[in-house]
């Protein structure tokens, strides 16, 4: 076995940190998964490290792009998220390591007659890395209490494109925003400065989903954050020309010269993932030189 592959089964052995989900430190996760990327001499990407504890766990990284980036799908081999689940993910991509993360299908999180679910999702993407963070949709369900937060700490020099998108609930049982809250934050600290902090707070029981400026009368929504040194100035400009489907909204904004934002609304939720598929693609080819592939998904 060579020495690469030998290490792809070691314990990060420093994986627990403290992790704020609700504006405090997280207990002892409940479930736990941390990944270290690391860049060979040949190009590829590969897992130098893993820690998993269940019910998270990731099934053995691939390749689709011809620059060796490694493409891993997060699991949850429990079908969904529970009331009093603690659950954290860090990945650490080492310099000039790039690495595309995804999920299979969406995350549920179930009716929580008392308590609450915490989700934290950390990364430390080193200079000259790349992170491409798409998981699929959450969908809050009837009764579910949600603290999500999204923390990514980068080197200026890092790549960072990254989503997250809620729909109103299990639309096809006729349920529609009759969850008890989803609050969902995205933190972006570039050597260490806090660049943008993003704040959606969603409780159907205190505010009208369907008021201007909330979600409209749409059925789902999405972000797609993007930090890269120096964006083109005509990044968005380019972006907010590309067509849409049938009842999709979006737009995308600059807040700095490395910082750009994507927004989107919309009822069909087809129509909205193939809409942040063209934008990711979009994306790709200004940053990275390279198309999106089409992921498979089960």
């Amino acid at each position: 076995m060579d020495a690469d592959r030998s290490m792809v089964s070691s314990v990060h052995k420093g994986a627990i940190s403290a992790a704020s989900g609700t504006g405090g430190s997280m207990k002892e996760p409940t479930g736990q998964l941390s990944l270290v990327f690391r860049k060979k001499a040949s190009g590829k990407t590969y897992i130098a490290q893993q820690y998993f504890k269940l019910p998270l766990q990731i099934m053995n990284h691939h390749y689709q792009d011809e620059d060796g980036t490694a493409f891993v799908y997060l699991l949850n081999p429990s079908g969904g998220i529970l009331q009093h689940d603690r659950l954290l993910t860090e990945l650490t991509l080492e310099e000039g390591s790039r690495a595309f993360i995804t999920t299979p299908s969406n995350t549920k999180f179930y009716k929580m007659d008392e308590g609450h679910a915490e989700v934290v999702n950390r990364a430390e993407v080193k200079k000259g890395a790349v992170l491409e963070y798409l998981p699929e949709h959450n969908v809050p369900f009837a009764g579910s209490n949600v603290y999500q937060e999204n923390v990514f700490h980068l080197d200026r020099g890092a790549v960072l494109i990254a989503s997250d998108m809620v729909t109103a609930g299990r639309l096809s049982r006729g349920e529609r925003f009759e969850y008890q809250l989803y609050d969902s934050r995205t933190k972006i600290y570039v050597d260490g400065k806090l660049r943008l902090y993003d704040c959606s707070r969603m409780e159907p029981e205190k505010i009208s989903m369907e008021a201007t400026g909330i979600m409209e009368g749409y059925q789902a929504n999405g972000s797609i954050y993007v930090y890269a040194q120096d964006l083109s100035s005509c990044l968005a400009e380019e972006v907010n020309k590309l067509s849409c489907g049938k009842g999709i909204r979006f737009a995308a904004g600059c807040l700095d010269p490395d910082l750009m934002i994507v927004r989107f609304l919309g009822e069909d939720l087809l129509e909205l993932k193939s809409m942040i598929f063209t934008v990711w693609d979009a994306l790709r080819r200004e940053l990275l030189g390279k198309h999106a592939v089409r992921i498979r998904k089960y």
